[in-house]
């Protein structure tokens, strides 16, 4: 009797260190399996709200750091932002929210000054489709308002200081860095430079008005902006 009992005991145990170990390993696999997921749901996130930090120069040739932040779509670009920077004139740290791609911030006569590009339709719609494709804001003390674009000053609306492409890094990006590397490729010859180059609709030859009127799609699409905002 005694023998079989300790049997029976052995086999009891036996059976309750299997299902003990059975159990440590589907907790172990859960555990992991959450790990995957929630690494992938972190990348995906990434990938869809890049964020980084930059060094800017000012026009008056102080040097800053901002905090981009986008909303990303492969295929599409950049269909809303947040910057952030911090600056005197602002009184402290302020975020500029837009559904721009940015292109400039910078401060002319203690006026603090931002701009960018919108992407796509649904963008220059919000917008009311910018005349000169792009969209200015300046600080009033409390926010960012829009004004017409051509009352930004002339020496800062010419030329980007905000890194226009999406990164995903840890470091901030130098002004070195940007200096050797920027995009994407625009103006003469396709080069990757500062430089913007804007059109005033307003003041295009008449010649070049009635090109434009020939095609029904294109009549279209530059009355709006004929029309449209500053």
């Amino acid at each position: 009797m005694n023998l079989l009992a300790e049997s029976g005991s052995g086999i009891f145990l036996i059976w309750m260190g299997s299902v003990k170990l059975k159990s440590m390993m589907g907790m172990a696999l859960l555990a992991a399996a959450a790990s995957v997921l929630a690494w992938s749901g972190w990348a995906l996130y990434r990938e869809r709200y890049p964020s980084w930090y930059e060094e800017v120069r000012l026009s008056d040739g102080r040097i800053i750091t901002i905090k981009q932040r986008r909303r990303y779509y492969e295929n599409y670009g950049t269909a809303e932002s947040w910057v952030t920077f911090d600056l005197p004139e602002l009184g402290g740290k302020r975020v500029w929210h837009s559904r721009l791609r940015p292109q400039r911030v910078d401060v002319v006569d203690g006026k603090v000054y931002v701009f960018g590009k919108p992407r796509g339709i649904k963008q220059n719609q919000y917008y009311r489709y910018p005349k000169n494709y792009m969209v200015g804001f300046v600080w009033n003390g409390a926010d960012f308002v829009r004004i017409p674009f051509l009352s930004i000053p002339e020496n800062i609306r010419n030329e980007e200081n905000v890194y226009p492409c999406e990164r995903n890094q840890m470091k901030v990006i130098s002004i070195i860095e940007k200096d050797e590397q920027w995009c994407p490729v625009s103006g003469d010859r396709w080069r990757y430079g500062k430089k913007l180059f804007f059109l005033i609709i307003e003041n295009w030859p008449h010649f070049m008005r009635g090109w434009v009127a020939e095609s029904r799609f294109l009549t279209d699409f530059f009355k709006r902006r004929c029309h449209g905002d500053n």
